[in-house]
């Protein structure tokens, strides 16, 4: 059986692609689940400093599978808790929750679940090609994979609501537009782009990035005084670390940094 994600590493980035081309990588359980579980494998995963998730074919996801939307009537409310929090979610908490960076490199539709995922990722790199979409309003159902708790915090509550309540699909140059992805770029150029990124993040002070980052995650719904003194422990930590000395050389010395993640 053709693997529903593939699994790729070179250089501390390890590419997860979503593998369902011929159905725009539409998502059942077993390939959430898939995805899932090679998220969390590399959040623990000392030779990963860098993720990309991606969609192989022309769709990076195009959401939920019709076959699995189609049985959902029929589910008891136990069942779907189980498939929505147990399974679909739990790529959402990987994303969020791993200490490495994670790129989005968006090469065609992500709408729905599809589009939850792309922006649970710590970076959102577009195709000329890509789409965007919370279109479950359409299905009559909420968006339930993190994104009326995330999008309003990259694009504003109010352009938020207006693509939730409306399911709009919008395309990559409005997704600059209000700051949803970071670039847009040639579909061509989409996998360097996100690749060069990635190796950016790879060859930076891993200790810091994680630290950063889960501030970051838990400062959305700290306070001002919490973090300042949350801030304190991470510089701490920071401070004790190869890579701190080593970045503090480079400078004395005017050559770039060797961070080992140390």
């Amino acid at each position: 059986m053709t693997a529903s994600v593939l699994i790729a590493q070179e250089d501390g980035v390890r590419t997860l692609t979503l593998n369902r081309p011929q159905t725009l990588n539409a998502l059942t359980v077993e390939s959430t689940r898939e995805l899932a579980e090679a998220l969390e494998a590399v959040g623990g995963d000392p030779a990963v400093r860098a993720v990309i998730v991606t969609g192989a074919g022309s769709a990076f996801s195009a959401g939920g599978d019709l076959g699995f939307l189609q049985e959902i009537p029929a589910m008891p409310p136990a069942r779907i808790k189980e498939v929505v929090y147990g399974t679909f979610q739990r790529v959402t908490r990987a994303l969020r929750g791993m200490p490495k960076p994670v790129i989005a490199a968006v090469n065609g539709a992500a709408v729905g679940a599809g589009c939850e995922i792309a922006v649970a990722a710590d970076f959102r790199i577009a195709s000329e090609h890509a789409r965007f979409g919370e279109v479950w309003i359409k299905l009559g159902c909420v968006p339930a994979l993190g994104g009326m708790y995330l999008l309003p915090r990259i694009v504003g509550l109010a352009k938020a609501t207006e693509l939730i309540l409306t399911g709009e699909i919008i395309d990559a140059r409005e997704a600059l537009r209000i700051g949803l992805v970071s670039r847009v770029v040639p579909h061509a150029e989409l996998a360097e782009a996100a690749r060069a990124l990635a190796l950016s993040l790879a060859e930076g002070p891993a200790n810091a990035i994680a630290l950063a980052k889960a501030a970051l995650n838990r400062g959305l719904e700290s306070t001002l005084s919490a973090e300042l003194e949350s801030t304190i422990e991470a510089q701490l930590r920071c401070f004790a670390t190869k890579d701190f000395a080593e970045g503090v050389r480079a400078l004395v010395e005017r050559r770039p940094p060797r961070f080992t993640g140390e």
